[in-house]
Order: C-alpha cells, then structure tokens, then sequence
C-alpha cells in the first residue's frame, strides 16, 4: 500500500516573512521622513529669517530715502503741491536740533518726544507684493491705518529712532533700530504696533532687529564769511548800488571780490557795531587765482564735493533748467522739499510773481539753499532768505532783499539798489542741518 501525502500550510510562513520585511521597510521610511520632516521645518525658518532680515534691512534703506526727501502725508507719500505747505518732511517729524557738549553747536539730533517712552511714535511699513504700505506718525498723532492683507501673506518692518547709548547725542549722526517681519502679524502684538515697549516682541513668524548709525553729509560744510563774494568782479555803477551789511563779528565780511569792487557813491557797506571797518575785501589774490583755475575746483574748495559728485547726493532737488527757471519754478520746488538744496542745472531768474504779488522764497526756519549752474539773476522784489551759489550773478531788482549770503564764481552786476543782509543763524541752520544722510562705516550691526 502506498503511503498518503500530506499538505501542510506553508502560505503562513511566507506572509509572516513579507509582513516582517513591510515592517523594516515601514521603519525606514518613518525614519527618513523623520529627517525631511526636520530639513523642511529648517527651511522654513530659514525662509522665515531671511524674510525678516530682508524686511529690516529694506526698513533701514526706507528710512535713510525718506530722510533725504521733502514733504510727506501720514501715509509717507509725497503730497499735492497745493497741500504740502501745512505737512512736514520726514526729518522733522522723528529729528530735532541738539546741542552738542562738543563742538558747542546745535550740529547733533535729539528726539522730539525726548526720553519719554510713552510718547514716542515710529515709522512703519507693511510690503505687499513689492509695494510699501506705510504710515508716518508725527509725536502726537494717531498712525494712519495699513491695509493689512487679510491673508497675513506680507513683510513688515518698524524704525525706532534712538540716542547713543539711549541718552547721548553725536554731533551730525543718528541711530536707528529697524524691526523686520516675516509676517505683519495683528492687533498690539504685531510688528507695525505703536507700543510704548521698544522692545516688545511682536507675536509672528520670524523678526529680526539691526542698529544702523546714519550721518549726515552736510549741504554746506562751511559757510562763507561775506555778505556777498564774488571769484572777480563787483560792480554797482549808477544806477546800480550796494547796501550791505555784516552784524556778525566772527565774519564781519560785507563784500569780497577777487579782483575789484566798483560801487556807486551812495553805497553803504556796515560792519559790526563798534569797528571801524565796513568790511570790505576790494580784492584777494587768492580768491581770484582760485576763480581762475575754472568752475571745478572753485566748486570744490567751497562744497568739499565736485559738481558731479554734490548734485547726485540723495538730498538734492535736481532741477532742468536747460531753457531757464524761472521764480515759479524754484518757489514751487521749495514748497514740496523746504529742507534740501536746490540743484538748478541751467540760468536762474528769480524774477516778479505772478500779478505784481511779492513772493518771498525761504524762512528763518527753513531757508532756501539753492546752486545755479549758470548764471542768476534777481529781478524781481521780494525778501528772499538763504544762500545761493552760481557761476554769475546778476542784480536788478530796485526793492528786493537777500538776508543770508550770495556767492559767485566769477562776478557779480547790480543795475539797482541791491541790499543784502549777512543772516549767521540762517546759514547755521544751513551748515548744520541740510544735507543727504548716509550709512555710517561699520554703523550696522544685529541688535
């Protein structure tokens, strides 16, 4: 009899060997994951960093541009020229004159809401899709409202304005701390907040905080001593007559020319009270050989910069005056930007307003600095308040008034009376207060 075979199950086996292997593999992939997961979260961050950085950084440039411009709305964007003589610039609104301990002048820059925590208002800025959404707030003012994605797909950053050291002034610099975001963030807790804490930290995805020193590159680094200064020639023939005058007793120039001076009998040149001299410079040698050597290196011995080099500076008001500008013209560069030199590439002729009205051009507050570089011409009446600077000059207004001070490179003409009064605090105000900010070597840092 032959023997019976039997089947035993060996399907079991093999599943439980293909269950052990999906095991393994299962336990790989977990663990690989496990890392992907943990590269990406990286990513992420770094993603999130980087955008905060870049948003500070972006705050930090921002910042140094608006200080450089003219007028500004609650919304940091340049107003209509009809409405820009009630706003302030940017400047004004977070800087303040201070005195420095130093140099015994006002050439260093307070705050306007001093040490005082409470009262303290800062810049902000919310970027979506490359576009800035801003708002400047003056001490005293409620920030304008930002248009905040509903989203949150946006950076932001926030400048607070500071004092070395918190409580220090530096003679022509500033420091600022902008606050960059990976996201806006909302309510009190975001980035763009106006809190009285500094440095509250804004509940978002990624911040990043840098300190830039700014400083300032002055529009006029040194003013001149006389009332008016001319490279060769001053004439003031009948008609023409010079009524000039110079209180200042560290100056006390009234005019000075580098060849000669020729005014007519009834001119008037006054000193200080209690000298002698009518300051009067008939002619310099050196002055005249300076004008001599053309219009760059006079240019340069007055500005410290070359003509190219001062009219592509971030706080000059370039104008084409190629055809001629005209007062309209410098008047109503002046109402969009009181704070900046005027750069007029062509002649000048400040000739009479419109309809007869006397327009005057500049205050003691915010005087007009303006650079021709052609010749200029004052014809028409009014009290003008600044400095001017421009290859030629020329007078001919019978009732107008300069108070400031007047420059030429080559010579200066008056076919009627032209009074001009030396003003020292108006042109301090120039020294010491205009000019294009610039990033400081070595002034930024991660705070």
């Amino acid at each position: 009899m032959s023997p019976t075979w039997r089947s035993h199950p060996r399907g079991m086996a093999a599943l439980t060997v293909v269950m052990v292997l999906f095991f393994i593999m299962a336990m790989l992939a977990a663990y690989t994951n496990r890392n992907l997961v943990f590269e990406q979260r990286i990513s992420a961050n770094s993603y999130r960093a980087t955008r905060a950085l870049e948003a500070a950084d972006a705050g930090v440039e921002w910042t140094i541009g608006m200080l450089n411009a003219g007028r500004i709305t609650a919304t940091c964007t340049p107003p209509d020229p009809d409405q820009a003589a009630g706003l302030t610039d940017f400047r004004s609104r977070y800087l303040v004159p201070a005195m420095n301990a130093q140099t015994g002048e006002s050439d260093a820059f307070g705050l306007p809401w001093g040490l005082v925590q409470a009262n303290r208002v800062y810049p902000t800025c919310v970027i979506v899709n490359g576009a800035p959404r801003c708002a400047c707030p003056a001490v005293g003012e409620a920030a304008a409202g930002i248009n905040v994605p509903d989203d949150g797909v946006a950076t932001a950053f926030r400048i607070t304005f500071r004092l070395f050291n918190d409580d220090t002034v530096r003679g022509g610099a500033i420091q600022l701390v902008a606050r960059g975001c990976s996201n806006p963030g909302t309510g009190n807790t975001s980035c763009i907040a106006q809190a009285e804490d500094p440095n509250a930290p804004p509940v978002v995805d990624g911040t990043t905080s840098v300190i830039t020193t700014l400083g300032l590159v002055r529009a006029l680094p040194v003013a001149p001593k006389a009332t008016l200064t001319a490279g060769t020639t001053i004439t003031a023939n009948a008609p023409g007559e010079l009524q000039i005058s110079n209180s200042d007793f560290t100056t006390g120039l009234t005019a000075h020319a580098g060849v000669s001076l020729s005014a007519a009998a009834s001119s008037r040149f006054v000193g200080p009270a209690g000298t002698r001299s009518d300051g009067r410079i008939d002619s310099d040698a050196t002055l005249a050989n300076l004008s001599a050597q053309g219009a760059d290196p006079w240019f340069r011995a007055l500005f410290v910069l070359d003509a190219g080099s001062y009219q592509r500076q971030p706080a000059a008001v370039r104008l084409d005056c190629a055809a001629g500008c005209n007062r309209a013209r410098i008047a109503a560069a002046l109402v969009l930007n009181p704070r900046n030199p005027i750069w007029a590439n062509g002649d000048v002729n400040l000739d009479a307003a419109a309809g007869g009205v006397v327009d005057d051009l500049g205050t003691a507050a915010d005087p007009m600095m303006l650079i021709v570089t052609g010749n200029l011409t004052i014809s028409g009446d009014a009290t003008v308040r600044g400095f001017a600077h421009a290859n030629q000059i020329t007078w001919s207004a019978p009732a107008a008034t300069w108070d400031g001070a007047l420059v030429s490179a080559t010579s200066f003409t008056a076919t009627s009376v032209a009074t001009l009064r030396y003003d020292k605090a108006l042109l301090d105000t120039i020294r010491l207060r205009y000019g294009s900010f610039v990033r400081a070597p070595g002034g930024w840092n991660l705070f």
